[in-house]
């Protein structure tokens, strides 16, 4: 997808600004930090950011768990047919080939993404993780993977970078996981994203 008729250029077009669109509205500090990547680097991170959005609101905008995991489900089957060169009729699947047509990135780190959101549907209704080592793991596999991609489409091979990376994504994916905790006990009152070991010694939470 990253060249053919006028046709496929403006769907692609119009695939990448759905995306651009999607991080403003969902995701607004991203946004801001995005825009001042290097213009090669742009088209990719604002797709894997816009990926992220997809997979993070399937959990939130149906009241239907079987209904999130069938969305979640989806996608990662759409991840399977990009990477096989199928078309996938959505505008951030379109611009995730195109991505993935001019850059050497990676599948594992798609697939882990969404599969750790298919896991966080999947747990039982009203459990908690055990430990902070477990909301750690789903930080990274969530957030830390955009950022493992976003270097390898930048072209930047480097231990300390993916080290950095690692870091800053679980930071950020904790912060998110903080900020969104009014939202999570208003939809299933209960404190969804605070270990059980912390919550132990907070008694009026348990």
């Amino acid at each position: 997808m990253s060249g053919g008729t006028p046709a496929a250029s403006s769907s692609l077009r119009a695939a990448l600004s759905y995306c651009v669109r999607q991080v403003r509205a969902y995701d607004y500090h991203h946004y801001l930090c995005l825009l001042h990547l290097a213009p090669a680097m742009r088209k990719a991170a604002f797709t894997f950011r816009a990926f992220n959005i997809e997979t993070a609101r399937a959990m939130d905008v149906v009241s239907d768990p079987r209904t999130c995991l069938m969305r979640l489900l989806w996608w990662k089957e759409a991840v399977d047919k990009v990477f096989g060169n199928k078309l996938v009729e959505h505008p951030v699947a379109q611009a995730l080939s195109s991505v993935i047509a001019d850059h050497k990135v990676s599948k594992h780190w798609l697939k882990r993404s969404v599969e750790a959101r298919i896991n966080d549907a999947n747990r039982e209704e009203g459990t908690i993780p055990g430990t902070s080592a477990e909301l750690e793991r789903y930080a990274e596999d969530t957030q830390s993977t955009i950022l493992y991609m976003t270097l390898q489409a930048g072209g930047i091979q480097s231990t300390v970078a993916d080290h950095a990376a690692s870091h800053i994504g679980k930071a950020s994916g904790l912060l998110l996981l903080l900020k969104a905790l009014p939202h999570h006990v208003n939809k299933q009152g209960t404190v969804h994203y605070i270990p059980a070991r912390l919550c132990s010694f907070q008694s009026p939470w348990i």
